[in-house]
């Protein structure tokens, strides 16, 4: 309980960014899902502020009269500048893309409230001077202890994420919890420039380093048995190609270049930006690849746009013959691909409106991209579909945009930002567990689907990396921590016989 009101107070003073002091906050604010909390703060702190500065200032009226008389300038500003957003086509104030709205709005709020301030304290009277003096003074009090006091706790905050982060990392040590499990764990390795993989023995409890693995993509590989496919790294063809290597030597068995993938009119359909995700087939005997099309983007105002991400086109190859077998007739989004235990068919994440993936660059406005998740309702949801290999069929799954399969238990386990759900092969969910601090990173099932691996975010903010953990889904606070560096992709497969050779340890 205290942590999360020590997290909502910081709230007030982190977010200025988004409001700031008195009329500079428009009431609009306390009705956006992104801004409401931190608006309700910094509006009631504003107010108190400014109520003690008027009380001090003018000792003829009681701290009452001083406080809703402030409460009175504070709304009658914010609606003004609520009036000069809806005008610009906005319906909140992120300072980020309107920096050049600070300084008239601090204006317009001096305007609205020194009128208000000779007219409410006419009894006194306030002449004009004093209004304009008491209006310039009590506004730049509030900016001051919005600022400073967001320094002040942002240190505050910074040291105590820290010391947090340094305490997980002494307690999240629980080796006991792979004595249930098997397999082992491939990741990506960053050296330098490059990048490789490097796998961990379940059963050993050690981190090996993969010598002789090619340069490839730290998000774009998968392997399953003996395969290992991945998009070879190289910043002279960042489009790359698509490599079929066996296991343990990484010796090249075909590759599949992005020239023989090609849209309906014959035209290149890879776009400059190549694949964004690619899948073998528990049997190892097909490869799922997405390819990038197109941005997919949406209108959202005047001045601004919707990033929908990648639109893609899903293509599934035989991995023996290098052959194409079935292209999705539906659009695909960046999603992680899945198949399903028996490699008849694959999970691909689409908008539930496919209608989403048609407007071009072109047909939005503005130079400001906004994330799906400051769209209003569920009019931009994404859900799983799923295409039959046989048939060619595409049906809706679940809900979701990230699934991973767990073959052993012939369950899907599907993470909806902090919340973990296990589906079965229809798409029925048979439970669903909160694992805190899981945000946005992918899940991955251990071989009998008890436990989970995934980046768990850190205390400290502004981290590109979380720590690669392990979570016993049983029991969500049970953590065992793997690796505490960037890990851009990572996967649990359950052969342990079959462990490269050309390593290197890293304990």
């Amino acid at each position: 309980m205290r942590k999360r009101l020590f997290f909502a107070l910081l709230l007030l003073f982190l977010t200025p960014s988004l409001v700031l002091a008195d009329g500079v906050s428009p009431i609009l604010n306390l009705f956006h899902k992104g801004t409401w909390l931190p608006a309700t703060f910094v509006t009631l702190a504003i107010i108190l502020v400014e109520s003690g500065l008027l009380r001090w200032r003018i000792k003829q009226v009681r701290y009452v009269g001083s406080l809703w008389r402030s409460g009175v300038i504070n709304l009658a500003s914010s609606i003004t500048g609520s009036v000069l957003l809806l005008g610009l086509g906005r319906d909140s104030f992120f300072v980020w893309d309107t920096m050049s709205l600070v300084i008239p709005l601090f204006f317009i709020t001096l305007l609205t409230e020194i009128p208000l301030l000779h007219l409410l304290y006419k009894q006194i009277p306030v002449s004009w001077g004093r209004a304009c003096a008491l209006g310039f003074g009590i506004n730049a009090a509030s900016y001051a202890v919005v600022f400073v006091g967001e320094i002040a706790l942002l240190i505050g905050w910074l040291g105590y994420a820290g010391h947090a982060d340094q305490r997980e990392l002494t307690e999240w040590k629980h080796p006991e919890m792979l004595a249930q499990s098997s397999g082992l764990i491939y990741a990506t390795e960053t050296k330098g420039q490059n990048h490789g993989l490097r796998v961990f023995d379940v059963r050993a409890g050690r981190w090996n380093s993969l010598t002789n693995c090619p340069p490839l993509d730290p998000n774009k590989w998968d392997v399953e048995g003996r395969i290992c496919v991945f998009v070879r790294w190289s910043t002279d063809n960042p489009r790359g190609a698509v490599v079929i290597a066996s296991l343990p030597d990484f010796s090249t068995i075909r590759e599949i270049s992005l020239s023989s993938l090609t849209d309906e009119q014959g035209g290149d359909a890879a776009g400059s930006q190549g694949i964004s995700d690619l899948s073998l087939s528990p049997d190892a005997k097909k490869l799922a690849v997405l390819f990038h099309v197109a941005e997919a983007v949406a209108y959202r105002d005047s001045s601004s746009y919707y990033i929908l991400g990648d639109k893609c086109r899903l293509a599934v190859f035989d991995v023996d013959t290098g052959q194409e077998i079935v292209r999705a007739s539906r659009w695909a989004s960046d999603g992680a691909l899945c198949w399903f235990p028996d490699s008849d068919a694959v999970l691909l994440t689409s908008f539930q409106n496919e209608a989403l993936y048609k407007p071009t660059r072109a047909d939005v406005r503005g130079s400001v991209g906004y994330g799906i998740g400051y769209a209003k309702g569920e009019e931009m949801a994404r859900e799983l579909f799923s295409l039959n290999l046989a048939s060619h069929d595409i049906r809706r799954f679940a809900d979701g945009d990230s699934v991973a399969l767990s073959v052993a238990s012939r369950q899907f386990i599907v993470r909806d930002q902090n919340t973990v759900r296990r589906l079965d092969l229809q798409g029925k969910e048979l439970t669903r567990v909160r694992i805190a601090r899981l945000g946005y990173s992918p899940v991955v099932p251990s071989p009998d689907g008890s436990l989970l691996l995934s980046n768990v975010r850190r205390n400290v903010p502004f981290y590109a990396e979380g720590r690669l953990t392990v979570v016993d889904l049983n029991h969500p606070g049970l953590r065992h921590i793997l690796a505490d560096d960037l890990v851009y992709r990572y996967k649990w497969v359950g052969t342990p016989e079959q462990a490269p050779t050309n390593t290197l340890s890293l304990n």
